[in-house]
């Protein structure tokens, strides 16, 4: 029973992952970031090729499967698809795995709750690194997610609305200092988020851990010579996202090792 619960959330997470993928293509199309291949391609609501636009049918958006079996490719232009196509899928069906796994499950409106902001999370960090920009849309829902329930917990709503206050002043502060180069404002909104949702100490572990993996995939970089130093801006959004994720599932044992 264990292993085919985890197998129905690992396939649920795939297809909240394909979900992702077109939420992704979509906004980019919105924010006037990405073009698409053909004229045809308009503002539907089904499923379409990015290439040519026609409506694709129902196996033909099998996650993960299609793009396997169609070899990376449109059945209807022939034109590739990207390669992040199935590892997003991969990805939230991964996360959605450790969610059961890990016994992050709660009563099933915390459970509903905490999926929709896994997905929220994983769309904005990709469309960050993609696209260099926080979509506020997905910053907004998860403010406002959290934001509720800071005001069900009455007895911690001032401490989480002072790590709010805290999380946004700080990353404001530099952002001031960069001059929004080294940090976007979408950054500085999504802190807001962050210290309602997390609270005291465990966004200090959510900073800690994304200026870390900020600062250590950045020196992999120009070691590799695909980066210029001070020339070359790296979004830091799915850096703080990957904090969010650690300090949630892991917060209180790293606070305890550290003892902060």
């Amino acid at each position: 029973m264990e292993m085919f619960l985890g197998i129905m959330f690992f396939v649920l997470g795939t297809g909240v992952g394909s979900f992702v993928n077109m939420l992704l293509y979509r906004t980019a199309k919105r924010y006037g970031v990405l073009k698409s291949k053909s004229p045809k391609v308009g503002n539907k609501n089904r499923s379409f090729c990015d290439g040519c636009g026609r409506q694709l049918r129902w196996y033909e958006n099998i996650p993960v499967v299609s793009w396997v079996i169609q070899k990376g490719k449109t059945r209807c232009c022939d034109n590739l698809l990207p390669r992040s196509y199935p590892m997003i899928e991969l990805l939230m069906g991964g996360l959605f795995l450790v969610v059961y796994v890990g016994g992050h499950i709660g009563p099933p409106l915390q459970l509903l709750v905490g999926l929709v902001i896994i997905t929220m999370l994983v769309f904005a960090a990709v469309f960050d690194a993609k696209y260099m920009i926080l979509p506020d849309f997905s910053t907004y829902i998860l403010i406002g997610i959290a934001f509720l329930g800071v005001v069900f917990d009455e007895k911690n709503m001032i401490p989480y609305l002072l790590s709010a206050v805290a999380g946004a002043g700080f990353l404001g502060i530099l952002y001031l200092l960069t001059k929004g180069k080294g940090m976007g404002l979408g950054d500085v909104k999504l802190a807001i988020f962050m210290g309602l949702f997390l609270g005291w100490p465990k966004i200090v572990v959510a900073f800690y851990a994304a200026f870390i993996a900020g600062a250590m995939v950045g020196i992999i970089l120009m070691a590799m010579g695909k980066i210029k130093k001070g020339k070359t801006m790296i979004p830091f959004g799915p850096f703080l996202i990957l904090g969010v994720m650690v300090a949630w599932w892991w917060g209180e044992k790293i606070v305890k090792i550290f003892n902060f």
